[in-house]
């Protein structure tokens, strides 16, 4: 017998071509028939697209309706979870996929029950990182749609990750919308054999619903005409994902394996241009990623060392907002303008409550050891491990000259390399009658060892003596490159490797004729190489801690398509970029400031390395993908019937890499999203800057033929996707001898750490926003103690944050190579800790050390993710006993 397993469910775009707001009026119908057709009995289950924001939406509004809808997620009838939202899971960091998954389990868990299935039944190309990451929330089947390579061949199969990990999977290659038509046609037998092939399996799967469908009241009348007309040894059975797989799992031994990620446009479009679509909401978000994961959680356990409590309903409320800015259509950017405001927004607005929420905390830590002592600076390490690094810090004095001295006495080397004279007298309309009271905001270079957990505190002098400062200077050096900008030109020396790399960085700009899903050349293309000749201002400045070289200038662009087809330079596109060198860094940091006003085309750094690859490298979640620099069937694509050209380019997190065995070239990320390795011999890192389009969706495309993507019957503009205006982009060029995927993690962590100090003085009274509040220091001393400190790491660091009951800390490593990672580092604490291992979900596995002030992490896997639940004991005031 073989049984169709038909699942009646809901595919909820959280937000597209319409605004949330739109689609939650929407919805609010939508459930009120989805509760009445099962208590009813009309139904017998419904699925609520495995996504949690769309509920709790619902009882923001009705609250009274929360006892039936536990009622019937506890029945098993009604089924949620497990994640926030469905997300995109090619952009997106790890720890974002955590949260948005923990948090979703435990609010669908909160109304009964959740759905332990990797529900993602529309995401844009699938991560190989997917398995261990579901396995990791004890979670062994998944589900979805898009991305399976042509050669595969398979409905349903056994998904790996490197580490071992392996869920039972299912391939809706039909689509979450195939079972519409057991709704709304007759051919039983033809609808059967569609979802059937490609399988031995005797449980089939027919997802019935769509993109916010209407509830099917009259499903089982449908299901069981069909089975009046379909073969005597088959059936339609309504049922649901849960009951599914373990029908699925009987066949399990004649299931295959499959690794890897899956973004091939074989069933349906995959969009690879969404990585680049819409830069500025990836650049918000990514920098949302970035405080949550690396400075306010961290910021909240250390803080939790001295008895501030954390504040995890707001965290876990932003982290809510990262999901719902992620979300499939949501993160790339492919909705209508209205849609974009609006995600843009929310992810602002959070920016500014993480970002207040570490300000609070550097700043009550900070008062609280300042001893009524004026004029202290506390630079603040809150990861843990030990950190020798060079910050950028900017400090308020009434002197232009001032010095910087240690808890020893000892005088601290900085540079000043910017220095603005500000007035704090009250303002009057006529300015010449304000009351003079200056002072002078500088910002430094700053060399500092910072231990773990800990803060590095120093002393501001006021003195007459002229503190160091960049000097004019023909070119840029530090300890192992050599920085010269000549005749428009960037010329760059290694010095490990005694090699010139002449013109090595440039940019490019082409016609984009595609729209917000997808990158597409322009039908009559003009692509233009752009040096840096035409300069307004160049200035190069050479520093011991720091040095630059800054060039302003104009390009001028067509303005539009037509201008393109008749190559006319009728547009401009302002600029100013500026490269930087640190002492003893490998980084190069580089910095590109444009005022954009043209219209549809693409904008790429241009990185020319020495390296001719056959492969790039990016980071996922958590790990590293190896890809071909050409896809494997990017000639024969349209004979074999893919749905779009599967175009080379590709999508980082972090960073982008090409390498051979003598160079190792990368690109680290500060929001782009996007990168190809083009040129004749591929030896060069294209990095897409931004790209600007105007419509949601168009026909026939030069990369995508046939319908529109979205919407195919309705033109929408998207002229705010066209992105005129001032746009940042950041980033880090890194050259090596060698590639090391765990230390460029490592290099990109650094980056993260920016503006962790605050300054105990009264001058300035503005230096945050929240600065104008008063705010008590703690009662009790603050002793300096490294409680948790990392030693030799050799695998990558990926969050410490508070448990989830508050009473530990949480350390999540993981291993980025192919091969086991032996002697991967140790853990010290202050104090004797005992320690245990973690789900992802933040839940106890096992106890493997009590009572320890020392441990050494044993060897990890390829590819292991793995959290350490570290507790001591604390005293009636929740601090750690000393």
């Amino acid at each position: 017998m073989k049984d169709i397993y038909t699942v009646a469910h809901t595919h909820w775009d959280y937000e597209w071509y319409f605004t949330r707001q739109e689609a939650r009026v929407q919805f609010v119908f939508h459930m009120d028939e989805v509760l009445a057709a099962l208590e009813n009995n009309q139904l017998d289950y419904y699925t609520l697209d495995g996504q949690m924001s769309i509920v709790e939406d619902y009882l923001a509004i009705f609250p009274e309706k929360e006892e039936q809808i536990k009622k019937l997620v506890t029945a098993g009838r009604l089924i949620v979870g497990p994640w926030v939202t469905q997300k995109d899971e090619i952009t997106t960091s790890g720890e974002s996929t955590v949260s948005n998954k923990r948090i979703g389990i435990q609010e669908a868990e909160n109304l009964g029950s959740c759905m332990r299935i990797g529900y993602l039944p529309d995401s844009f190309g699938q991560s190989q990182d997917m398995p261990k990451i579901f396995n990791g929330f004890g979670i062994e089947q998944a589900l979805f749609w898009r991305g399976m390579p042509e050669e595969a061949q398979v409905r349903y199969f056994y998904w790996t990750s490197n580490d071992g990990s392996k869920v039972l999977t299912a391939n809706i290659k039909n689509g979450y919308y195939a079972g519409v038509d057991l709704i709304e046609q007759d051919n039983f037998a033809d609808l059967f054999d569609r979802i059937s092939t490609e399988t031995e399996s005797n449980a089939h799967l027919l997802p019935v619903g769509g993109d916010q469908r209407a509830i099917d009241f009259n499903l089982k009348e449908r299901i069981a005409k069909a089975n009046q007309v379909i073969e005597n040894d088959s059936q339609f059975i309504e049922s649901s994902y849960p009951d599914f797989f373990k029908a699925l799992e009987k066949n399990e031994a004649s299931f295959k394996e499959l690794s890897g990620e899956f973004i091939d446009p074989s069933d349906s479009k995959i969009h690879r241009g969404i990585y680049s679509s819409r830069y500025d909401l990836k650049r918000v978000y990514d920098q949302l990623e970035r405080v949550l994961t690396y400075q306010l959680e961290p910021m909240s356990a250390l803080a939790n060392n001295y008895g501030i409590a954390t504040k995890q309903g707001l965290i876990n409320s932003l982290w809510k907002t990262v999901a719902r800015g992620q979300a499939h259509d949501s993160a790339g950017g492919c909705n209508s303008d209205e849609t974009n405001q609006d995600i843009l927004m929310r992810g602002i607005n959070a920016l500014q409550e993480a970002q207040s929420c570490v300000d609070y905390l550097l700043r009550k830590l900070s008062i609280s050891l300042n001893n009524e002592q004026e004029n202290d600076l506390f630079i603040w390490n809150p990861l843990p491990f030990t950190n020798a690094t060079i910050r950028k810090i900017i400090v308020s004095t009434k002197n232009s000259s001032f010095s910087l001295m240690d808890q020893a006495g000892n005088v601290i080397d900085f540079e000043i390399v910017d220095q603005q004279k500000e007035n704090a007298g009250c303002l009057r309309r006529d300015r010449s009658e304000m009351i003079d009271d200056y002072y002078y905001l500088s910002t430094i270079m700053l060399e500092c060892d910072l231990p773990a957990m800990g803060w590095l505190q120093l002393q501001l002098l006021e003195t007459e003596d002229l503190a160091k400062s960049l000097n004019k200077a023909e070119r840029i050096e530090n300890e192992h490159f050599l920085l010269q900008f000549k005749e428009g030109k960037f010329d760059l020396f290694s010095k490990n490797k005694q090699t010139w790399q002449i013109d090595f960085l440039k940019v490019e700009d082409g016609g984009d004729e595609g729209d917000t899903y997808d990158f597409s050349p322009a039908f009559d293309d003009w692509v233009l190489t752009l040096d840096f000749t035409q300069t307004k201002d160049v200035r190069i400045e050479q520093g011991n801690l720091l040095s630059r070289i800054i060039v302003e200038g104009q390009w001028k662009l067509p303005y539009n398509l037509e201008s393109r087809k008749a190559q006319e330079l009728d547009g401009k596109v302002d600029y100013i970029l500026e490269l930087q060198l640190a002492k003893n860094s490998t980084a190069i940091d580089v910095k590109l400031t444009i005022d954009n006003h043209v219209l549809d085309h693409r904008l790429r750094l241009m990185i020319v390395t020495d390296v001719q690859a056959a492969y790039s490298y990016a980071d996922t979640q958590f790990g590293v993908i190896e890809r071909p620099v050409e896809d494997t069937h990017l000639h024969d694509w349209r004979e074999i019937g893919y749905k779009e050209e599967p175009t080379s380019m590709r999508p980082m997190i972090h960073f982008a890499n090409i390498h051979d065995e003598q160079s190792s070239w990368s690109f680290l990320t500060r929001g782009t999203k996007d990168f190809q390795v083009v040129g004749e011999m591929y030896d060069t890192l294209a990095i897409t800057l931004f790209r600007g389009v105007g419509f949601l969706g168009r026909p026939d495309t030069l990369r995508r033929p046939g319908d529109a993507s979205g919407l195919q019957t309705k033109v929408v503009p998207t002229p705010q996707s066209q992105l005129i205006g001032e746009l940042v982009f950041e980033g880090s060029i890194v050259l090596e001898n060698l590639y090391n995927p765990q230390k460029l993690q490592m290099l990109y962590l650094e980056t993260t750490q920016e503006n962790l100090y605050y300054q105990t003085q009264t001058i300035n009274r503005f230096t945050t926003p929240i600065q104008y509040f008063p705010v008590n220091p703690l009662q009790k001393e603050l002793v300096l103690k490294s409680f948790i400190t990392v030693e030799d790491l050799a695998v990558v660091f990926s969050s410490f944050l508070p448990t989830i009951d508050n009473s530990g800390y949480e350390l999540r490593l993981y291993n980025n190579f192919e091969t086991i990672k032996t002697a991967p580092g140790k853990l010290s604490f202050e104090q004797p800790a005992n320690i245990v291992l973690l789900d992802l979900e933040g839940k106890f596995i096992r106890s493997i050390a009590s009572n320890v002030t020392e441990f050494e992490l044993a060897d990890f896997n390829s590819g292991e993710i793995r959290t350490y639940g570290i507790y001591f004991n604390r005293g009636k005031d929740g601090r750690s006993n000393d």
